[in-house]
């Protein structure tokens, strides 16, 4: 019963999602991707998951479901109904952009004829464009057809490009149709076939627009006005020419879709208010979240960051015990982080950004648009992955929901660090407590946020992706212990994605199955193998490593697919990085180990000490003298030290240099996990009997031959809704 529920409240969420991404024909707030304005993306992108995740069960209910179907209906009606709001905009560059690229350019605009090899739109435009980066032209990322560095010649301000724009206006009352160009646009406009420059009176009714530009340098703009207002809201402009029941229908139905999905989400944060029903609690979230958001948005950034550590005053806050579990931390901790995310993220929105030439996060969006918009599903961009496999596909997601805009990329990093967070609260939580819980779920964050790390988030590598993967596979594998096939599988799924990801970090993936211990098991009990052996749920482990290993082999056939070699890493930089093969003598490799290790412990390249970062070695030691059998560390949860040592094995294998703190991402909440639980230790707050705050979690028991930990499952989910996992 409860499996058909969660899967039935599943399927309503991906439902929702579908009906808020979907593009609508009728431009408007909400109007779908790409995600191009602030307030549809934060709600799209930030709210909607929020609230999906923290009260799920609202989606059971009559007003949410009924929602969700009035704004699918609405959408597929649209679709078959309306003509495209907006006008056609097509670049023509004058020199090759792209490997077996035709024609125009795509943007990563959806609405759009996106998988036609030669787009008769590159992108359709809803809204002004004041300046370059404002502007449908992320291709000019892109590298030339020779796959070779862009020379000065492919990107403004040395570039040359045609750009054509076409559509229809049609007016209600005659008015005063401006088009304002910039400097470097050189623009021949003509309206209902007539050469015009600059304003030109017309009457009501419809009128066709073309404009053909030749674009220089990179002082941008196309700004067109009706009286002296925005075109787009005083106006209706049409792609193709409208019929006139279309015209008649559109002033009245514009808002509906709007109105649906500020009904449906302010519904939905109501409801989920009156579960939380704690006033301290929400609060906290809200003031915090307030407080940190004005930061960035008044250019107080740094400040802002400087303000995140603060969070673990919440860990002092009077938490009643229903909340006491992840969707309290995630009320106290996530909320507010995920809003410094999503301020910091705002001011990208709607604007591409030129990267760097060469560089891997340059590589991985090259790919990225070679799979989604030139179809190249399969092969990945390339036969062979000697840059990181899985981001590609990740990044080409991310540029289909918010367009041009590396927006998406902050916010899913930020999702993504915030899940090694909650596993930190999680495994801390069933050992120390609730409140060195919280402390230990804002620990990762603020060594990331004012650490050397920081500069990641949003850049556009793999690490963070594969780190948020892992992670959440762990609280998978945690979940895992009471007997859920699903969740092992879930797990083993989640893992195989963090490899795809970060091929370097298969040895982490696999050691989610360290979570098939008891979560609390002492990691003095490391040698004594008899002492936990009938304790594993080896469910779990069979689910997580025939999820991986089928992984793999799907993988490896890939591979021989494209190059006839069946292998999981040929093609990759293996030899290239790993240390031992390059080593010229034995006591060199010792010595590359060395330094591959410390620049993993110390979050900088070249090592050093870095007093923001002291967590990640403190809990590394911890986890060594804990296996080791010192005293009173010696208590500290084995699963813990495990998953470290299963993380921290890539570096005796491989090294990396370049972008400080890229190699530590995926250690860093497990090490701060180790810390707090030593701290919680040595500091004598676990009291003799195992009470931790006055929580009601009950110390594992010893689980039947088999795996399955049923060990209190009655009494263990107190501070829970019913049917929730209190992981």
């Amino acid at each position: 019963m409860y499996y058909n529920r969660a899967r039935m409240t599943s399927v309503w969420g991906l439902l929702a999602a579908a009906a808020l991404l979907w593009p609508d024909r009728i431009s408007g707030p909400f109007d779908g991707v790409p995600l191009d304005r602030v307030a549809e993306a934060i709600a799209a992108a930030v709210v909607f998951p929020i609230l999906w995740w923290l009260h799920p069960r609202f989606l059971t209910t009559r007003i949410a479901r009924a929602a969700i179907v009035l704004l699918i209906v609405w959408k597929a009606c649209a679709t078959a109904i309306f003509v495209q709001d907006g006008w056609c905009v097509r670049f023509v560059p004058s020199r090759p952009y792209f490997k077996d690229a035709r024609g125009a350019p795509h943007a990563w605009d959806l609405r759009a004829d996106w998988r036609s090899p030669d787009p008769a739109c590159s992108a359709i435009m809803t809204r002004s464009y004041h300046e370059l980066s404002e502007f449908p032209a992320w291709f000019f990322n892109l590298p030339p057809d020779n796959e070779s560095w862009p020379i000065a010649a492919d990107r403004p301000p040395g570039a040359r490009v045609a750009m054509t724009v076409q559509g229809f206006l049609h007016a209600r009352a005659a008015g005063v149709l401006n088009i304002e160009t910039g400097p470097d646009v050189a623009a021949s406009i003509s309206v209902d076939g007539h050469a015009v420059d600059g304003s030109v009176p017309l009457a009501a009714g419809i009128h066709s627009v073309f404009m053909d530009s030749v674009l220089t340098g990179d002082r941008w703009s196309l700004v067109p006005t009706w009286n002296g207002e925005e075109l787009w809201s005083a106006v209706t402009t049409t792609v193709t020419r409208p019929s006139s029941p279309d015209l008649f229908v559109r002033p009245w139905v514009r808002f509906v879709p709007s109105t649906i999905v500020v009904v449906l989400l302010s519904s939905w944060a109501i409801t989920a208010a009156m579960w939380i029903g704690d006033p301290i609690v929400l609060l906290w979230s809200a003031l915090s979240s307030g407080v940190i958001g004005w930061l960035v948005l008044s250019d107080r950034a740094p400040i802002a960051r400087a303000v995140i550590p603060a969070l673990l005053l919440a860990a002092w806050l009077p938490v009643p015990p229903r909340l006491r579990n992840r969707r309290g931390a995630f009320l106290l901790v996530g909320i507010p982080w995920l809003t410094y995310a999503a301020a910091c993220a705002s001011t990208a929105i709607g604007r591409f950004v030129f990267y760097g030439s060469g560089h891997d996060t340059w590589m991985l969006q090259r790919f990225a648009y070679r799979i989604v918009m030139q179809g190249y599903w399969l092969e990945g961009g390339a036969p062979t992955f000697w840059f990181q496999a899985g981001y590609r596909w990740i990044a080409g997601a991310i540029h289909a929901l918010f367009g041009d805009s590396s927006a998406g990329e902050w916010v899913w990093d930020s999702a993504c660090l915030l899940a090694g967070s909650l596993f930190a609260f999680r495994a801390t939580r069933s050992f120390a407590g609730f409140r060195w819980a919280i402390t230990a779920a804002v620990l990762p964050l603020a060594v990331f946020i004012v650490g050397t790390p920081f500069y990641l988030i949003g850049y556009g590598l793999s690490e963070i992706s594969s780190a948020g993967f892992v992670y959440a596979a762990a609280l998978f594998a945690m979940r895992a212990r009471n007997g859920s096939l699903r969740a092992a599988i879930a797990a083993g799924v989640l893992g195989l994605l963090a490899f795809f990801v970060r091929l370097n970090n298969l040895l982490m993936a696999l050691g989610v199955v360290a979570f098939a211990l008891p979560p609390r098991m002492p990691a003095g009990l490391a040698f004594r193998v008899r002492a936990w052996w009938a304790r594993v749920s080896w469910r779990t482990v069979a689910g997580v490593v025939a999820t991986i290993g089928c992984g793999l082999l799907l993988f490896a056939w890939r591979t021989w697919y494209y190059t006839g070699v069946f292998s999981v890493f040929y093609g990759t930089q293996r030899q290239r990085v790993a240390i031992w093969s390059l080593a010229p003598s034995l006591g060199g490799g010792l010595a590359e180990t060395v330094k591959s290790v410390l620049v993993v412990l110390t979050v900088n390249e070249p090592p050093r000490f870095d007093p923001y970062s002291l967590p990640v070695p403190i809990g590394a030691a911890v986890a060594v003298l804990a296996v080791a059998g010192t005293p009173r560390l010696r208590e500290v949860p084995l699963p813990l030290a495990l998953f470290f040592f299963a993380g921290i094995a890539g570096a005796f294998i491989a090294h990396g240099w370049f972008y400080p703190g890229r190699f530590s991402v995926h250690i860093i909440p497990v090490t701060c996990a180790l810390t707090i639980c030593a701290l919680a230790r040595t500091a004598r707050i676990i009291s003799a009997d195992g009470g931790r705050d006055g929580e009601c979690d009950e110390p594992d028991r010893r689980a039947p031959r088999g795996g399955v930990d049923r060990a209190s499952a009655e009494n263990r989910g107190q501070d829970r809704q019913p049917g929730e996992s209190d992981d």
